[in-house]
């Protein structure tokens, strides 16, 4: 694919007029009701699957995972030689997260690299719109990301349990500039790595991961709070499942060893392991866009706090607890008897929903 001939007029988020709103964000996550309707043939596929993608297979030399639950501890850098603690799929490297853009047709017809996330995020954005946040560990970078947006407020407490890793996006509103550079994160934009971003910046832009880690070199992969291990007891059988924001849908139906996703009713890509539902709440931003011509405000979602979770996994689903107390830390995900909630091995989505 010829990805310059895809450009279309800059829409990046330039320093128009903004206002900002000061409002009060509540400290915990409540669980609230979410649409759920059953998928009709939504497996997608896409170039370059991570491998493996059976959620029992090991990549070649790294150690065969067990039935005891591994990389357990939040917040516990990778170790050189150890499980990778994202997806447990080889050894750790050091860690990159992109935002990648999601609307449209179009726009998820040129995607590249989800499918080689440790783990992908799916974010909900001003208009009820959605958006990917993608977490990669350099020992399993695609060729190139993208097409890459504009980061939000909602992804700066989001990667601080991930540590100092290296953030990719293009543009940001105004406002949130003095706050990603406070962040604990190393931004990377078209202005301070321009050879990294094809097409000069103009969207779609897409990134070259191994540039961005070659000048920035991160931080080792750090455990989101991800438990590995054998299913545990219990579950139910479910092998298709469609969740609902108010103008965007994510699907997944499994496939005899993980999951294809769609997204807005098309594929997407396949060879996730794990599908974490967690429920969160999304309360309004700070900030207020005009870039669409008319007052947008954004929308923060809550990661820190506690509330109730799905996990799916080999075509079953948990009822667990997720818990994030300190944003410095990762989650956790909780069986209701006291026990881990464990993960298959291979890449894990997570769908921030009401």
């Amino acid at each position: 694919m010829d990805i310059r001939s895809t450009a279309r007029a800059t829409t990046a988020r330039g320093p128009r007029r903004r206002v900002r709103a000061r409002i009060g964000l509540p400290l915990a996550a409540a669980g609230a009701g979410i649409g759920l309707a059953s998928l009709q043939g939504c497996a997608g596929s896409t170039p370059e699957p991570r491998t493996p993608t059976a959620s029992t297979a090991p990549a070649p030399g790294a150690p065969a995972p067990s039935d005891a639950p591994e990389s357990g501890l939040p917040g516990v850098p990778g170790v050189p030689g150890l499980p990778n603690p994202l997806d447990n799929v080889g050894t750790a490297g050091n860690t990159l997260a992109v935002k990648i853009d999601n609307v449209g047709a179009r726009v998820q017809s040129i995607q590249q690299g989800l499918a080689r996330a440790d783990v992908v995020y799916w974010i909900q954005v001003e208009g009820g719109l959605s958006r990917f946040l993608a977490v990669y560990d350099a020992n399993h970078l695609p060729a190139l990301i993208g097409p890459v947006r504009s980061a939000r407020q909602t992804d700066i407490p989001l990667l601080q349990q991930y540590g100092h890793l290296d953030f990719a996006y293009s543009g940001a509103i105004g406002g949130l500039l003095p706050l990603l550079e406070r962040a604990d994160v190393q931004n990377v934009t078209p202005s301070n790595d321009p050879g990294a971003f094809t097409h000069d910046a103009v969207d779609p832009t897409f990134l070259d991961p191994h540039q961005v880690l070659a000048r920035f070199p991160s931080v080792p992969a750090r455990s989101p709070g991800f438990v590995f291990g054998a299913a545990p007891d219990g579950g139910r059988t479910l092998d298709a499942m469609t969740w609902h924001l108010p103008s965007a849908s994510i699907a997944v139906r499994f496939d005899g060893s993980t999951y294809g996703v769609a997204v807005d009713g098309h594929p997407a890509w396949s060879g996730t392991a794990t599908v974490v539902v967690q429920h969160v709440s999304t309360v309004p931003g700070l900030f207020t866009d005009f870039n669409a011509g008319h007052p947008d405000n954004e929308v923060f979602t809550l990661t820190t706090g506690a509330g109730r979770a799905e996990v799916l996994r080999d075509g079953r689903v948990w009822d667990v607890g997720w818990s994030r107390p300190d944003p410095a830390a990762g989650t956790s995900f909780t069986l209701p008897g006291g026990g881990a909630m464990t993960f298959a091995t291979g890449p894990v989505l997570v769908l921030l929903v009401p």
